[in-house]
């Protein structure tokens, strides 16, 4: 029962889509998820509203820090995998979301500033690990970036590997298809027949990066149908 956290010290970098993403993609081959919203604004508790959630993603709302402990222990116990999204700049609360992670990924821009953030995000994961007396990984995850060709990413990514931080090959773009999902609800499967454009370049992406998060943390996770 991996347990998945979305960290960052800064918000606006793409935790909450990216957080979205891996739990359909997983839901998609099957399995349960928990979601544990615990961003005070609750983007999650707002898609799970509107029509089309899949019945095996589960919502678990912790808008305060006090509310996180039980939460995570409720999405512990209901589902094979637990993902946490995390307010941006709220340290007790990604502090607890890394205390009970599998994997930590930080989401950013191909920016130098986000980079810079990331290790901020490293430097939380190591004191925490020390204090637990445990390994936590922790990998990178370009969102909302730009054409993997261009310069700017290709130089932020080599500054993340220069700094010993591990970068997922997969990366994130700015899709229609993703921000729609916050909008007409439900899943990428379902965006298909409602006029949303890229759709299925957007599942195949998804798909790519479920399986490497799956890898990272050493699960096998079925094919899609």
């Amino acid at each position: 029962m991996p347990t998945i956290a979305f960290v960052s010290t800064k918000g606006g970098v793409g935790k909450t889509t990216s957080a979205l993403l891996l739990a359909m993609g997983l839901a998609e081959r099957g399995l349960t998820v928990s979601m544990v919203d615990s961003d005070p604004n609750l983007p999650l508790k707002a898609w799970g509203e509107l029509p089309g959630k899949p019945d095996n993603i589960g919502l678990f709302h912790a808008p305060t820090f006090q509310d996180l402990p039980g939460e995570l222990r409720r999405a512990k116990l209901a589902s094979e995998w637990v993902v946490v999204d995390t307010e941006g700049g709220a340290p007790r609360m990604g502090g607890m979301a890394i205390a009970n992670a599998d994997l930590v990924i930080t989401p950013l821009a191909a920016s130098q500033l986000d980079a810079r953030e990331a290790r901020k995000v490293a430097k939380m994961v190591a004191d925490i690990a020390r204090k637990e007396g445990r390994a936590i990984p922790l990998v990178c995850l370009f969102a909302r970036t730009p054409p993997a060709g261009r310069r700017s990413f290709q130089e932020v990514r080599a500054d993340l590997e220069a700094a010993a931080l591990p970068v997922l090959t997969v990366a994130l773009g700015d899709k229609e298809a993703f921000r729609a999902l916050f909008s007409k609800g439900g899943n990428l499967a379902g965006l298909a027949s409602r006029k949303v454009s890229g759709v299925t370049a957007a599942r195949e992406l998804v798909e790519a990066y479920t399986d490497e998060v799956a890898a990272v943390v050493g699960a096998r996770v079925p094919q899609p149908a």
